[in-house]
């Protein structure tokens, strides 16, 4: 009787060994779960910086086209994937000018960027198309956008580090956004 209790009772501190097994395995499973949700956080926050930014800037109208009960933004004409710096000769400048300072300002509540806010914001392709047309990004995985009234469509791919510090990811952050027309 007393051999089969010593038997079942097995041998004192084999559990520790199981929850020493166990405890790494589980400490880097809730590591990567916390990684994970803080990347898509981070992801989810400058992908909604750079929507506000396309929403805001589309809406810079030609206040003299509006007055003749059209619409259409202070570009004359169309700039297709251009930076702000290249967009100073060009006829959209006051657009792109536009939309990257709400960049700029949204930037400011964006956490994970493993680089200078204002180095991301120069990298900003823009496109701005103020009679309408199709916004086509570089990666076939982003959908191409079009629209029959102005649009605006930006992309960029920024560095970001994720929380636990698991290295750097550059996810890429497309936006586009129209001018709704006056009814």
């Amino acid at each position: 009787m007393r051999r089969e209790k010593a038997a079942r009772r097995g041998a004192a501190g084999q559990a520790l060994v199981l929850v020493a097994v166990m405890l790494p395995v589980l400490m880097a499973f809730v590591l990567l779960v916390v990684e994970v949700a803080e990347r898509w956080m981070q992801v989810a926050m400058l992908e909604d910086a750079l929507q506000q930014a396309t929403r805001s800037a589309v809406q810079t109208m030609d206040y003299a086209a509006f007055a003749r009960n059209a619409t259409g933004l202070r570009a004359r004409t169309a700039c297709a994937q251009v930076r702000r710096a290249d967009a100073t000769a060009a006829a959209c400048r006051a657009v792109i000018d536009q939309a990257s300072a709400y960049f700029r300002a949204n930037l400011r509540g964006v956490r994970g960027l493993a680089e200078d806010p204002e180095a991301l914001a120069d990298r900003v392709t823009w496109t701005v198309l103020p009679t309408g047309g199709t916004c086509s990004y570089s990666s076939a995985q982003a959908r191409p956008v079009t629209e029959a009234t102005p649009l605006l469509c930006a992309e960029v791919r920024p560095v970001m580090q994720g929380i636990v510090g698991w290295g750097r990811f550059t996810p890429l952050i497309v936006a586009g956004e129209t001018l709704e027309p006056i009814r």
